[in-house]
């Protein structure tokens, strides 16, 4: 579950020994206001380190650990497995760093919670076998009917395997707004591979069923 590197690549300028000493100067100047720039960057956000900020705008890449709730337009996105599932617990799971998601099959994500409290009512992958990003669903309750007509942003074709919790079933759904061919997953069951529907679910329900209608 490593994060994503890019490299950029610059070109190379080569620099001529013969340039005004104004330039040269003013070339002095301008690295060290980036070197400031780039200090200043590195400071902490709203009291968080950088690497515990959150993130605005989500991706589906690997790497990306997001946690939507249902009923709710707003998702919370993190860089490992283990603080998004703290997040979607409100701190009850606290996993080890490093915790896989086929770990997670063992791990009764929802013991403890109150009646007032989030519950997690399934956990999407981007890759088979549980790994990749992952994407975990939040519920006001345990389960009931709940549905989403679309896929959070960065998340339009993305998932390759699936975890329900929380007594709850899956339909999943190859076009927006519950169009399209279905998928349904058991009750509390689990999908390392989606097969035809790997990389093409853009909406889903959840319910206590087998088949949510």
């Amino acid at each position: 579950m490593g994060n994503a590197v890019v490299r950029s690549q610059a070109r190379r300028i080569r620099h001529h020994s013969r340039g005004r000493p104004a330039f040269r100067a003013l070339g002095q100047g301008l690295r060290v206001a980036v070197s400031l720039a780039l200090m200043i960057g590195a400071a902490p956000i709203g009291g968080r380190p950088v690497g515990a900020a959150l993130l605005t705008v989500p991706s589906g890449g690997h790497g990306r650990h997001c946690v939507a709730q249902l009923g709710a337009p707003t998702m919370r996105c993190f860089g490992a497995l283990d603080a998004a599932v703290a997040a979607a617990t409100d701190g009850r799971v606290q996993l080890l760093a490093g915790t896989t998601g086929a770990t997670l099959q063992a791990i009764p994500l929802n013991q403890g919670a109150g009646a007032s409290d989030y519950r997690v009512v399934s956990i999407e992958w981007t890759r088979s076998n549980y790994s990749g990003a992952s994407l975990t669903w939040q519920a006001p309750s345990s389960c009931g009917d709940y549905a989403s007509s679309s896929m959070p942003r960065g998340w339009n074709d993305a998932i390759r395997s699936v975890a329900q919790y929380s007594g709850c079933g899956t339909t999943l759904y190859w076009d927006v707004s519950f169009g399209g061919a279905t998928q349904e997953i058991d009750v509390n069951a689990s999908m390392p591979d989606l097969g035809s529907f790997d990389g093409n679910v853009s909406s889903q329900k959840w319910c206590p069923a087998v088949r949510c209608g």
